[in-house]
């Protein structure tokens, strides 16, 4: 009988996918993403969101990859399939990366199916969206603003306001010395006044600063620029010999190059004035500064008809017409009307006519006045939040009783990895605010070892708000609130109850304490608590990249010991390695981190000393929280212990005869296998008919 040859069996192919192969992948498709689905005359559409499958996904894609798959009718033999991506936070340029991406994977594995190549496009995502972002051009239409003329003479044509450019001469040595003593002011004055803000940065040539901006909530701001929260503001190194500049953040249009010329013309009007003089003027006229600095053009803006058919003409000019009311002597009835006086006021959202101060007033304020003006520039506060992005910690249904203010001092959390989903506690965090050094708390997964990060700005609460703040999470999700200390401030006689020790309270409690000061009772009650994530049209412009911190390299491996057992020239007594958190870098022992030569970060002691969290096992290799017991894993003492005791002390103490004190019992006592030598030796000495001694 011949032997049966091992023939590779081919993969079974179902009925449905023989008879109408289009249909049974779209059908994979739908059954694994759930898609929106459009069939088109030429082509079926398929729109859902690809969630990246990789737990070490770099990137914030919260909601997914916003996909639209269009598969021709003619797919698999006669067609190819395109996708396009419609993220609304990513930049056209990465959109871009992904789409060449999927038709790369398409030519590529021409055989593969619809799933088989999301799947692909699944496991490369990473590497489209870290390669350079693809060059767009960006199509911008050019409108013209027709104005109705009620007039017989010709518009003359509209002139494009040119730049202002300042005139640039050279200057003395005495010239730049006082402007440079001048600038560094200045420049101090502007970091001392802005430089807690998470907006406020400096660029490295020193040159351009990032200022953050309040803008005041008024109808007479213009749409376009209600969104403005922060300029970039270039102060040049020869300032204030030549004007600085701005450029608007985040807004874009004729309204913000306008306000751009006219700060850099006010600028070179107004040398005497200081940076944050400049800063709070922008603020305070940024709707003075947004109008065109084009002379204005007579215009008809408002035609009432009488009652015998004649219509009276409003014109944009102040001046009334000279030489009579008629200009057009073909139409006599229309009759043109000065603009009367109280057109120019501005009526506010309240209902309030805002009357119009003039530059003069406003530049004579001292810069004091200026800032105590509502929509100045943002000067960071100790009681508030700042940016509103990340995590919005709020009290719904909060009641205050005898309570004027209620702030959170420090906040206790129950967190879940990002990773590995291990819940853990980080209590103890304390609003950015109070402490500025110290404003991250960080805490490890006891399961993953992820460094899980979490910091809060507080908000002060009242009777019309009950929004505690704002948190920032990295690597975790928050789910509870611990016992957390709060400080409330008596209605009474206006006075904050003492943090240490506040006021500790959670969910569902009721707190009752009495005032320091005036002996009044104060209590609040927590009925519920939300965490609510917020974001900014900063955040949402772009998809952040970043990118993956490289793997730390000790040349060890789980299961082996340390070289020499982790001991060090230091300690020799030890068999374990240090993770010291200011640094997270590992060394045999705090001796060796603070030494220059072993660790460079040392050298003029511009490195913080702080403790080691973490060790790492000197004879199985393993890292783990600092403990000072036998490791975790391989159950050996990580220290050696000297004999300090001369006693028994139940086998744990000194088992050495030689090295017991007299006082011990077990120095005399004899063993089980000595008293046993000792009985055969006086049996054999016994039968010779002698005498026997103990030796």
């Amino acid at each position: 009988m011949l032997p049966v040859a091992n023939v590779p069996v081919p993969k079974p192919v179902s009925r449905a996918e023989l008879e109408n192969p289009r249909e049974y992948q779209i059908s994979q498709v739908i059954r694994r993403y759930s898609p929106f689905r459009a069939d088109l005359g030429e082509a079926t559409t398929l729109k859902f969101r690809l969630n990246p499958t990789d737990p070490d996904f770099p990137f914030e894609l919260e909601t997914g990859l916003h996909c639209v798959l269009t598969v021709p009718t003619g797919f698999p033999s006669d067609g190819k399939p395109r996708l396009a991506v419609q993220n609304p936070e990513m930049v056209r340029g990465f959109q871009i990366n992904v789409e060449k991406g999927f038709d790369d994977l398409v030519s590529r594995y021409p055989s593969k199916s619809l799933l088989g190549l999301l799947n692909e496009l699944d496991k490369h995502l990473e590497k489209y969206l870290t390669s350079q972002k693809a060059a767009t051009i960006k199509l911008v239409a050019n409108k013209r603003s027709e104005a109705t003329i009620a007039s017989y003479e010709p518009e003359a044509p509209k002139v494009a306001p040119a730049p202002f450019v300042p005139i640039l001469s050279r200057y003395s040595n005495d010239e730049l010395q006082q402007a440079r003593a001048r600038r560094d002011a200045e420049l101090k004055q502007l970091e001392a006044r802005l430089g807690r803000s998470e907006l406020f940065s400096k660029a490295g040539d020193g040159v351009a600063f990032n200022v953050p901006l309040q803008v005041p909530s008024s109808s007479a701001i213009p749409v376009s620029l209600r969104s403005l929260r922060e300029t970039a503001l270039i102060v040049p190194e020869v300032y204030p010999l030549e004007p600085c500049t701005i450029v608007l953040r985040g807004v874009e249009g004729p309204d913000a190059e306008n306000v751009e010329v006219a700060f850099e013309k006010r600028a070179v009007e107004k040398k005497d004035q200081t940076l944050m003089a400049h800063i709070n003027y922008l603020t305070q006229n940024l709707a003075k500064l947004a109008i065109d600095p084009r002379p204005a053009q007579v215009a008809a803006s408002v035609v009432d008809e009488d009652e015998d058919g004649s219509a009276v003409v409003s014109t944009t000019s102040d001046q009334p017409a000279v030489g009579g009311a008629v200009r057009d002597p073909s139409r006599p009835h229309l009759r043109y009307m000065s603009r009367p006086p109280e057109w120019s006021n501005q009526q506010n959202e309240a209902g309030s006519i805002e009357s119009d101060t003039s530059d003069d007033e406003s530049e004579d304020d001292s810069d004091e006045d200026i800032e105590s003006i509502v929509g100045g520039a943002a000067i960071p506060s100790t009681v508030t939040s700042g940016l509103e992005k990340g995590v919005q910690l709020s009290f719904p249904g909060l009641e205050l009783i005898g309570i004027e203010l209620l702030q959170v001092v420090s906040l206790s959390l129950s967190v879940r990895c990002g990773r590995c989903k291990e819940q853990a506690d980080i209590r103890n965090v304390i609003p950015a605010a109070v402490n500025t050094s110290n404003i991250h708390r960080t805490e490890t997964c006891q399961k993953c070892s992820a460094m899980l990060v979490v910091s809060y700005r507080s908000d002060l609460m009242h009777a019309a708000s009950s929004k505690a703040g704002y948190l920032d999470v990295e690597n975790c999700t928050i789910t509870e609130l611990l016992p957390s200390t709060f400080q409330p401030t008596c209605s009474e006689c206006s006075t904050a109850f003492p943090s240490p020790p506040g006021v500790t309270a959670v969910r569902g409690d009721s707190p009752l304490t009495i005032c320091r000061s005036c002996h009044a009772k104060m209590t609040f009650k927590i009925p519920e608590l939300k965490f609510l994530r917020v974001s900014t049209a900063e955040s949402s412009a772009a998809l952040p990249l970043r990118a993956r911190k490289p793997k730390e390299d000790l040349g060890i491996s789980a299961g082996t010991p340390l070289p020499d057992n982790g001991k060090c020239q230091h300690y020799s007594r030890s068999y374990r390695w240090f993770r010291f958190s200011c640094c997270n870098r590992v060394f045999p022992c705090d001796k060796c981190h603070d030494s220059p030569t072993i660790n460079p970060a040392q050298k003029d002691n511009a490195h913080p000393n702080e403790h080691a969290e973490r060790i790492i096992c000197g004879f199985c290799s393993r890292e783990q929280r600092y403990h000072p017991e036998a490791c975790r894993h391989c159950g050996r003492s990580v220290i050696k212990k000297s004999i300090t005791t001369g006693f028994w002390e139940g086998g744990k103490g000194t088992r050495d005869k030689n090295l017991m004190r007299k006082k011990e019992g077990r120095k005399y006592k004899v063993s089980g296998k000595e008293k046993k030598d000792l009985n055969k030796k006086k049996v054999e000495s016994k039968g010779k008919g002698g005498m026997w001694w103990p030796g």
